[in-house]
Order: C-alpha cells, then sequence, then structure tokens
C-alpha cells in the first residue's frame, strides 16, 4: 500500500477507535472490516492497485484468484491489520473467548513441554499481533524478539514493560543498533529460550546485511533475516510456525503447526541457514496460496522496495 493511503486509514481509526471500543467486540471489528471494503468500494485508485497486485501475484503463482472477490476481503484486512488488538482493552474473557478458534494448540504444549523454550515462527500473514496478545492473555511464558509495536492494547503494554533479565524489554531491537547491540540482543534472546520461554520472532523479515540469507518469496529474489534460524540452532528449541487468520465474522483463526527442529550446524554453515530461511518462507507462501485476503502487505512489497530503508541488525519486524 501506499504510504499516503496508510496514513489516511491510520487517521480515520484513531478518530473512530473511542465509538468502536463502546461496541461488542466483534460487532466493532465487523464495522472496521466494513471500512476497508467500502474503501475498495469508492476509492477507483486503490481498488485498481488491489486488483493489479492480485492479478500478477495469481500469474506469479500459478492461480486463478478472483480480484472482485479477494480485493474488498484484503482491503477489510489491511485495515483490521492495523487496528492490532486496540480494540480488545476492558473485555471479559467470555467475550475474548469469542473471538479467538485455536487449532493445534496440543502441538504448541508439546514443544512447550520439552523444557527447551520454543522459537514460536511468526510472519506478518494475518493479524500477527493478535496472537501475540492471545498468547499473553493464555498465561505462556511468551516474549518477543523484533522492534517494539506501537498503538496496542494495555494488557500488551504492559506485557512489554516488564524490566529484569528475561523482561520484554530488553529484547526489542532497533534498526538503528550497531553489531554489538544485535549480538547482545541475540544472546538474550537464547537466554530467555534457555528459561523455557516461548519467543515469537518472524520469519519473513527482509534485510540486507548479515545474518541473513537469499531467498524466494512470491516470485521474487530478496535476503531475509536469519536470526531465527541462528537461535533455534544455537538452543536446539523446537521451532512452532504458527498464524493468526482474520476471519470476516469479526473473529480470528490462530493455528499452530508440528514442531520441527533446526540442526545446530545451521548457526555456522550459510547455506543451511539459507536452506532453512527458504523453508519458512515456503511456509507461508502456500498460506498465502490458500488464503489471499490475508496476505495484508505482501503483495504490494514492490511499492517498499521503491522507498528507501535505515540500515541496522535484521530483527523482526514489529509490523
Amino acid at each position: 500500500m501506499g504510504r499516503r493511503g496508510v496514513n489516511t486509514r491510520k487517521g480515520i481509526l484513531r478518530a473512530t477507535l473511542p465509538v468502536l471500543r463502546r461496541l461488542p467486540p466483534r460487532t466493532a471489528l465487523r464495522a472496521v472490516d466494513a471500512i476497508g471494503r467500502l474503501d475498495y468500494r469508492l476509492v477507483p485508485s486503490l481498488r485498481k492497485r488491489y486488483d493489479e497486485a492480485i492479478r500478477t501475484h495469481a500469474a506469479t503463482l500459478g492461480e486463478d484468484w478472483d480480484p472482485s472477490r479477494i480485493g474488498p476481503e484484503l482491503s477489510a484486512n489491511q485495515v483490521r491489520s492495523r487496528v492490532r488488538d486496540m480494540l480488545l482493552d476492558d473485555r471479559t474473557d467470555a467475550q475474548l473467548h469469542g473471538l479467538f478458534r485455536v487449532e493445534g494448540r496440543e502441538l504448541l504444549d508439546e514443544a512447550v513441554g520439552r523444557g527447551r523454550g520454543v522459537v514460536l515462527l511468526g510472519n506478518h500473514f494475518g493479524a500477527h499481533m493478535l496472537m501475540a496478545y492471545w498468547m499473553i492473555w493464555q498465561g505462556y511464558a511468551w516474549r518477543m524478539f523484533g522492534e517494539r509495536p506501537r498503538s496496542i492494547s494495555k494488557l500488551m503494554a504492559a506485557q512489554f514493560a516488564t524490566e529484569g533479565p528475561l523482561g520484554q524489554s530488553r529484547l526489542f531491537v532497533s534498526r538503528k543498533a550497531n553489531p554489538a547491540e544485535a549480538a547482545g540482543a541475540i544472546l538474550r534472546a537464547a537466554r530467555v529460550l534457555r528459561e523455557q520461554i516461548v519467543l515469537s520472532i518472524a520469519s519473513d523479515v527482509r534485510w540486507p546485511t548479515p545474518p541473513n540469507a537469499p531467498a524466494r518469496f512470491l516470485g521474487r529474489s530478496y535476503t531475509f533475516s536469519s536470526t531465527w534460524v541462528t537461535l533455534a540452532a544455537m538452543s536446539g528449541a523446537p521451532v512452532v510456525p504458527a498464524y493468526c487468520l482474520i476471519e470476516p465474522d469479526g473473529t480470528y483463526a490462530i493455528e499452530f503447526e508440528a514442531a520441527f527442529s533446526v540442526p545446530r550446524e545451521a548457526a555456522r554453515d550459510e547455506s543451511l541457514a539459507a536452506h532453512w530461511v527458504q523453508h519458512g518462507l515456503t511456509l507461508i507462501e502456500e498460506r498465502v496460496r490458500r488464503d489471499p485476503a490475508n496476505s495484508i502487505d505482501y503483495f504490494f512489497w514492490e511499492e517498499d522496495e521503491a522507498r528507501p530503508r535505515a540500515s541496522g541488525p535484521p530483527m523482526a519486524a514489529a509490523g
């Protein structure tokens, strides 16, 4: 999406959030969904951009996608993703239970039970911050390795303010950090895993400087952060791929997949690290094939590439 369009949507959402918070959560989220669908229908330039992006990626992946069906859903999901978890403040447990459908929780719990920590392999597919909210709400020993997200719920803000050697605040990283700061952050993340904590880190962060690896995603070549591979290889922690899908009825579907292990050699062998980076991206690409409306920003990465990026260590993006 163009930066102007994103900023306009953020402005509309900031203005309407106080009203939406007074509504039942599913009603509020369906209203946000409607904003995105209305954008698609009433703004010709936006509709054209969405339709062209959908057609381009359908041709690349060999899929038969109908832009007139996927476009409104993708537009709605883009707006839902901007809201993050900000509509979940001051909700009852009963209301929250009604928002989440969870599949594969037993796979996550089995990995946790191994006592080696867990690398929760995240991404920017769907509503990734809602999965973070769910992990905190459910009481998992959980941390996130990446840039600090802004505009979040009170529950998440309280978690992110935790201090100490294992606190969340020391696991936030900056793209402007120097190599020593980046290395220190990775060592702190490894310590968190040794303490049997679930550590979320995104597998789809594009980054031009080491530690990174080349890989293909949606028909194009990029270099991606390999930090998650390094941490999984160093710690021996099981890796659990996880996704949070945005549903049009105002709910979310959280799905955990079976754990896998990354061999210790991948921390030192660049070609082996590249193999695992590609594996993580292939898993996401399969999700995009099945549910392109939850691709969120992936179809617009070409626009992102045209904008200058800050230099720094390849860490997980806040999204």
